[in-house]
């Protein structure tokens, strides 16, 4: 059905959730159990009505049949739930590893990554994983148990019935898995195909070569034999597909026929009871589904548990490492960059050729540059994001690389307009991340330096007033005192103001007042077109 290293990994999933899947075991078994017995009650009624039983007896077996029943129905739905219980939970943990990882991973790679490998892309592979999941459990615990049981059944009735019902079985799961295999030329879906027929060629990655070189003929051309191959592979797999159907509906007439042959024979000859007949029926109509499951497991459980290997791929990449075992604690600001040089790895990527910028203690440098990802780049310097190919980055004199990273970072803050805030409160908002347990009084001191507790007054909760789309709608200039209320709360040495992509509101005063409170007697750098921050440098750099 599945390999073994899979089902492996798939139990270690399972096994914190072992008293549910308990649960959802019993359930499912109960579940084929009672399949099974309903054909030996069924056999029973029919014999004793033949027989001229007493219409207790009758009764009885008429009770124990509606109690089968419902019994039945209990264990399909406490299964159900237990079975979507387990796979909500794995589906949970799942995607929180695959973002904790995504947080932890170097920021050189979530940047340069396929985009295949981040996490939104896993969402629908999670989700036929547990699909996948769920339909192991039905098959291991309900499906198999129950074609078990009631071949049992019909083996204790007639073992010629049951040789009759595996072979018909046999045949019929042997022509599903070859028209399922001839129905698939290729290993790629019609998607992954028209991918391959696109992104390749220059029609798409190269379309300045293709106008100068007047080459549209040819690459309509090309395009045009693609699609005509896909729309011929398409039609070969809708025909093989009907031509299987009708295979199988032949055989299974055939079968009947065979059967109903077998029936009359057995009948005559007085091998079988009517009893026997209606519970052999009953047995060969409730073994169709779950045989057709069974037969059909290993396609449908490869096509879900594919993913599993990528996921797990993902998440044993290596972590951003921290090699540095200095502790600086709270540093005075004096920050060097001596001759400092980065590579481009293409035309688009920026680089740094032997700059060299000193700022000291409490300094403000503006630097101008028409070149966005410029700023990027020296922002993931500092911050230690990336490393330069040559020279060095010091704060306080001290090697930023030999800085433990946490130490490092505590002394960075960054601050930038288009930063999103959480669905949590004000309070919440501004004691993020390594500040997230400050006290109250600390957070409140903040809050009136930065001109938050001026709109928060006049909020039913303050400070601790949720933010969402539907209750509380945050001006601009709000949203950006609490950022800024988030930088000053961390304390850092070196702020970086950063502008580039989405401006400050300067024009109101709170906000102006915000930013002044937070750079004041900080070392920081600015990265603005704006004259009303440019204004507040000490002296303007300007990158090239």
């Amino acid at each position: 059905m599945i390999g073994t290293p899979l089902l492996q990994r798939i139990m270690i999933w399972l096994v914190p959730y072992r008293a549910m899947l308990t649960f959802a075991i019993i359930s499912l078994l109960t579940i084929a159990l009672t399949t099974s017995l309903l054909t030996v009650i069924i056999k029973q009624l029919i014999d004793n009505m033949n027989a001229g039983q007493t219409l207790n007896e009758l009764q009885f077996l008429l009770l124990t049949i509606a109690s089968l029943i419902t019994l039945r129905g209990i264990a399909t739905l406490a299964s159900h739930y237990a079975v979507n219980w387990i796979g909500g939970k794995i589906g949970m943990d799942l995607r929180m590893r695959l973002f904790e990882k995504y947080l932890v991973l170097p920021l050189d790679h979530t940047i340069k990554s396929n985009p295949d490998h981040h996490p939104a892309h896993f969402t629908s592979k999670i989700d036929r994983i547990i699909d996948g999941i769920a339909e192991l459990l039905t098959l291991l615990w309900k499906e198999l148990p129950t074609a078990t049981s009631l071949l049992i059944v019909m083996f204790l009735l007639n073992w010629e019935f049951l040789l009759m019902a595996f072979s018909s079985a046999l045949v019929i799961g042997a022509i599903t898995q070859l028209t399922t295999q001839a129905r698939e030329p290729s290993s790629q879906s019609p998607r992954d195909l028209m991918d391959d027929l696109l992104l390749p060629r220059t029609s798409v990655t190269h379309i300045r070569s293709v106008k100068l070189d007047d080459g549209q003929l040819q690459e309509s051309q090309y395009f045009c034999d693609a699609i005509e191959r896909e729309r011929t592979l398409a039609l070969k797999r809708a025909l093989l597909k009907t031509l299987g159907n009708i295979v199988v509906s032949l055989i299974i007439i055939a079968i009947l026929a065979a059967f109903s042959l077998l029936f009359i024979q057995q009948l005559t000859l007085g091998r079988i009871t009517i009893g026997d007949a209606s519970a052999l029926i009953a047995a060969i109509l409730l073994l169709i589904y779950p045989l057709k499951r069974l037969l059909l497991a290993k396609i449908s459980l490869q096509y879900k548990f594919q993913a599993i290997d990528e996921i797990e791929s993902f998440l044993a990449q290596r972590n951003e490492i921290d090699l540095g075992n200095i502790e600086i604690a709270r540093a005075r600001g004096l920050l060097q960059l001596i001759a400092v040089s980065t590579h481009a790895s293409s035309q688009s990527n920026p680089s740094l050729d032997k700059f060299t910028l000193i700022l000291q203690p409490g300094e403000i440098v503006a630097l101008s540059t028409t070149h966005h990802n410029q700023v990027n780049l020296l922002i993931d310097l500092i911050a230690r994001f990336v490393y330069p190919t040559n020279g060095k980055i010091l704060l306080d004199g001290i090697d930023i690389s030999t800085l433990k990273l946490a130490e490092l970072r505590a002394n960075i803050a960054w601050i930038t307009p288009h930063t999103l805030l959480m669905n949590d409160t004000i309070a919440a908002n501004i004691a993020y991340g390594s500040t997230r347990c400050e006290t109250e009084a600390r957070i409140m001191k903040v809050a009136r330096a930065c001109h938050v507790t001026q709109f928060t007054r006049q909020m039913p909760h303050g400070l601790q007033t949720r933010i969402d789309n539907k209750s509380v709608t945050l001006t601009e200039s709000q949203r950006q005192r609490i950022l800024i209320a988030r930088a000053l709360l961390k304390n850092p040495a070196i702020v970086i103001v950063d502008d580039t992509s989405a401006s400050f509101d300067t024009e109101c005063a709170h906000v102006e007042a915000a930013l002044n409170t937070l750079i004041h007697h900080r070392t920081t750098l600015i990265f603005s077109p704006q004259n009303a921050l440019l204004k507040k440098a000490n002296r303007i750099v300007t990158l090239t």
